[in-house]
């Protein structure tokens, strides 16, 4: 049987699901889903099938975050190569 729950839209624009759908379609952290518009309102699909460039991407963000790596390290890094890149 479907699970109909009501959620609220936070001001942000976003929606939080509720824990008993998530684990009934194995949603975790990280998962992206698509919503479908459509003339009866919208429609949140999970993303399926992983990709193996998704599962690669998955894997890596995941090993990233437990070395402790944060979005600022990534934005300084880039900065650093493209200063090298443009001294050369």
């Amino acid at each position: 049987m479907a699970i109909r729950k009501m959620v609220r839209v936070s001001s942000k624009g976003q929606i939080v699901l509720p824990k008993r759908i998530r684990e009934k379609l194995e949603i975790h952290e990280g998962d992206y889903l698509f919503v479908e518009e459509s003339k009866d309102g919208i429609s949140i699909l999970r993303h399926q099938p992983e990709t193996r460039l998704e599962a690669l991407t998955k894997e890596l963000r995941d090993e990233v975050e437990a070395e402790g790596f944060t979005r600022e390290d990534l934005d300084e890094l880039i900065h650093a190569i493209r200063e090298r890149r443009s001294a050369a």
